[in-house]
């Protein structure tokens, strides 16, 4: 068992100094272990720990200096100054330095200092480390694992046993120890249930973690704030001492309403603040009521007051019927519900598209409404990008275009044309007395009224003509007739709507037809293109053909004119051989054998034998020959 001591309903801190240390030492530990993991709460919990282990150190500092006796004076450092030296230069800085020691050995740095930079510095760090956590993109978006949960859920029950054991234990008036655990049970439960649900891919559960960051990152800031007070107040007795790093905002932490006894409670006991000594709150409350009754008179009287602008008028109502219209500036007629002043528009111009609207929700509806009023206002700069509803060009996708179905000739055959046309419509409140109180009961929505009624004579004026009949009309008769014929079906609600003009923007086939169109054109170059390359590949191979054809050819009369030749030559040859032959057989024949004789002895190796030599002593010598064929040995 704890040695405390019980005074109340609350005990005081225990006595043993071990204590708070040990419990703080506990819960650093178990803050470095939740910091370590990648799941966003289990690093919120750890910072919330971190919090806890501050105050608990802080707490232990401050139950020492509680603990000290009556009377306690600090440990005065005995020392033995040594000599001053001789120089009286030497001898000031010496005693100076001196005196500047005493100075610091007289201060309490344990009870007036050290809780407070224990304090900074951890709740410095926790604040940091929460606002680093949640800048960090892509956590809201990311579910975490499903032991996350398992493990915030299950440390929660341990950590209400000790927040319910430390609850007991109180410095005295300021919250108690066990209040250091109401962050870290709230970053347990709730995001342990966030996480929960996150992992179960229900991604919105992370944004509780934002609610579980910011109460600690509020707690750090207290405790920051108190630390950094306690430097411009009296400290007091040391057995008063508090600790700054108990924030008073883990208080309001609990399964309970606020009640405003325990606010003025909380802020006497927090800051000093005593409400009920206030004679401001006292004097705010004797006069809440008459201020209270004069403020809402006031406020019924204005509303008896109706200031127009330029661009306004209204009509006035009294007892519910209207007596007047009246422009520009200030009103005065009876209060509500007495008489009241229904505002009218005076001169205001409204472009409206007719077109009707294919989205869901009315989103055509709003995009053709801006794209009027930037056209109506001109709110579009020079360098500026155009939006997508200023696309004018015919082949393009305009919002503000409407498609009908017009009777056509193909040919000989009859048949329909889609068209788009883009036509706006622009009208205002009728000018006069007559058009203000019309516009203020005759019509609700004056731009669905014309928007219903222009769709209306477009339909029948497209079903009753053909597309060379529409192509070729006058657009100006078509406008004006257009805008007659609006004007007077409107004014048959009595809804005081003017219509001011009627504006053709475009008649043109489908984005659809033309991009087949430039598809077909497209088809058509290609072709063309395929065409010509084919052409050119032709006239290529015939030339390639007709060059070797020639060459061929030619050959082919070398070769003949070549043999004629040498036949001619053999011809002449042999008459010439037979002429030779009857003037002289035998001197032909030997000259003949001497020129065969002769060119056999050109193509053979000769040997010559003189037939003098004597037959004994002749030699063969069968050396090769160096020299060529026929030389002589």
């Amino acid at each position: 068992m704890l040695p405390y001591s019980h005074a109340g309903d609350r005990r005081p801190s225990p006595s043993v100094p071990w204590i708070m240390p040990v419990a703080g030492t506990l819960a650093f530990i178990l803050s470095l272990v939740a910091l370590s993991a990648d799941a966003l709460a289990l690093r919120l919990a750890g910072l919330s720990l971190l919090a806890a282990a501050t105050g608990w150190f802080a707490e232990g500092l401050v139950a020492r200096v509680r603990a000290r006796p009556d009377g306690w004076v600090g440990p005065a450092r005995a020392m033995a100054y040594p000599k001053l030296p001789s120089s009286p230069w030497l001898a000031q800085a010496t005693l100076a330095l001196r005196r500047l020691r005493a100075r610091f050995d007289a201060i309490d740095w344990t009870g007036d200092w050290l809780p407070g930079i224990v304090a900074v510095a951890g709740n410095l760090v926790v604040l940091l480390g929460v606002v680093g956590f949640l800048r960090v993109p892509g956590w809201m978006d990311t579910p975490p694992p499903l032991w996350t949960a398992v493990v915030l859920l299950l440390a929660t029950l341990p950590a209400v046993f000790l927040q319910r054991l430390a609850a007991t234990w109180s410095p005295g008036d300021g919250p108690g120890v066990g209040d250091l655990l109401r962050a870290p049970l709230l970053s347990l439960a709730a995001g342990g249930v966030a996480s929960l649900f996150a992992a179960q891919g229900y991604l919105w559960a992370n944004g509780v973690l934002y609610v579980v960051g910011g109460v600690i990152g509020a707690c750090a800031v207290e405790s920051i704030l108190r630390a950094a007070l306690q430097l411009f107040m009296p400290l007091g007795p040391t057995s008063t001492r508090r600790n700054p790093a108990l924030p008073w905002l883990t208080s309001v932490l609990r399964m309970a309403w606020p009640r405003p006894g325990h606010a003025a409670r909380w802020l006497r006991d927090a800051y000093g603040i005593d409400l009920a000594r206030s004679w401001v709150l006292a004097f705010l409350a004797r006069a809440a009521l008459p201020t209270g009754l004069f403020v809402l008179l006031l406020a019924w009287l204005s509303s008896a007051v109706t200031v127009l602008g330029v661009s306004q008028r209204a009509v006035v109502e009294r007892f519910g019927v209207p007596v007047a219209v009246v422009g520009p500036g200030l009103h005065v007629h009876l209060p509500w519900p007495l008489g009241r002043a229904r505002t009218v528009e005076f001169g205001v111009i409204h472009p409206l598209p007719i077109v009707f609207s294919g989205k869901p929700g009315g989103r055509l509806m709003a995009e053709l409404a801006s794209a009027g009023a930037d056209d109506a206002e001109g709110a579009m700069g020079a360098e500026a990008i155009p939006a997508a509803t200023a696309d004018r060009l015919w082949d393009g996708s305009h919002p503000g275009e409407a498609s009908y179905l017009i009777a056509s000739r193909s040919g000989d055959r009859q048949g329909f044309q889609v068209v788009n046309v883009d036509l706006r419509v622009v009208f205002r409140v009728a000018d006069d007395d007559d058009g203000a109180m019309a516009s203020v009961y005759g019509a609700t929505d004056p731009a669905a009224l014309i928007r219903a009624e222009a769709g209306r004579m477009l339909v029948t004026h497209f079903s009753s003509s053909t597309l060379d009949e529409l192509l070729g009309e006058n657009r100006a008769g078509f406008i004006e007739r257009f805008r007659d014929d609006l004007q007077r079906r409107v004014a048959a609600f009595h809804a005081g709507i003017a219509v001011v003009n009627v504006v053709v923007e475009a008649i043109h086939p489908p984005s659809g037809a033309a991009s087949a169109y430039h598809n077909v054109q497209a088809a058509g170059i290609r072709s063309d293109a395929m065409r010509f390359q084919s052409e050119a590949r032709a006239f290529a191979l015939r030339g390639s053909a007709a060059q070797d054809a020639s060459r061929t050819v030619n050959q082919a009369r070398a070769e003949a004119s070549e043999k004629i030749g040498g036949a001619q030559a053999t011809f002449a040859t042999f008459q010439a051989s037979t002429r030779s032959l009857h003037a002289g057989p035998d001197v032909f024949v030997f000259e003949s054998w001497l020129t065969h004789v002769g060119d056999a002895l050109n193509r053979a190796h000769l040997t010559i034998i003189d037939h003098r030599l004597d037959s004994e002593k002749a030699t063969l010598d069968l050396r090769p020959v160096a020299a060529g064929p026929g030389d002589t040995l």
